[in-house]
């Protein structure tokens, strides 16, 4: 099972990851969330469920996402758009929905609480303590939890905007790829062009015309 504290004090933690960084196409989602102090005993069964959400099937993600939602109300969202990611760089777009993400969570005084990151991005201008661990989402609970929360959400936003366009679905299998750069979605991208909601560094190699990376001669379109 994985761990419920970094440090044995008595500091709220606040476990962060995302969902989408290497998307081609929609948003990158952060989830965060806090553990209570003193667990129930339904939470802890909740908790040893927990772990990296990429090693977790769909339909389990969405019932753990319900259920951390409805067991642990201290959680958030944080949402960056790629309209924003191609304005500002993904990077940036990371931390900025790290920064969502910890603002989503129904907490007075986050800075007093202990930032548990997944990966190796700090969150700059945090004037409170943090951690940044590679494989945090294996190793903590919040973390875990956090990435289940992002994943889903990243998913279901691609999901809903495949539904309200199926042409833009048809045309780059979003149900399908949830937005990566699969096989079928990159030979969308070439045959069509890109997209408003395509993130404009990652798709370059493969626009109609592009003969390297770097080149682009498609214009990009809107539903």
């Amino acid at each position: 099972m994985l761990s419920t504290r970094f440090l044995d004090d008595e500091k709220l933690e606040i476990g962060v990851d995302e969902a989408g960084r290497g998307s081609f196409w929609g948003p990158i989602v952060a989830g965060a969330l806090i553990l209570p102090r003193i667990c129930t005993e339904e939470q802890t069964v909740l908790f040893s469920q927990l772990r990296d959400s990429k090693k977790i099937s769909p339909k389990k993600r969405t019932r753990l996402s319900k259920e951390i939602k409805e067991q642990l109300p201290l959680h958030g969202i944080g949402i960056v758009t790629a309209e924003e990611i191609n304005e500002h760089g993904i990077t940036w777009a990371n931390r900025e929905a790290f920064r969502r993400a910890i603002q989503d969570v129904p907490v007075e005084n986050r800075h007093a609480c202990r930032l548990l990151i997944d990966g190796t991005l700090s969150l700059d201008n945090w004037i409170g303590e943090q951690e940044q661990m590679v494989e945090g989402d294996n190793r903590y609970v919040a973390i875990a939890g956090a990435s289940i929360l992002a994943k889903v959400a990243h998913d279901e936003w691609i999901h809903e905007y495949a539904v309200a366009h199926p042409e833009c679905n048809e045309r780059y299998d979003l149900v399908k790829s949830n937005g990566y750069g699969t096989a079928a979605h990159r030979e969308g991208i070439g045959r069509y062009g890109g997209h408003e909601l395509h993130r404009v560094i990652y798709i370059q190699r493969w626009l109609p015309g592009s003969v390297q990376k770097g080149k682009q001669h498609a214009c990009f379109i809107r539903f």
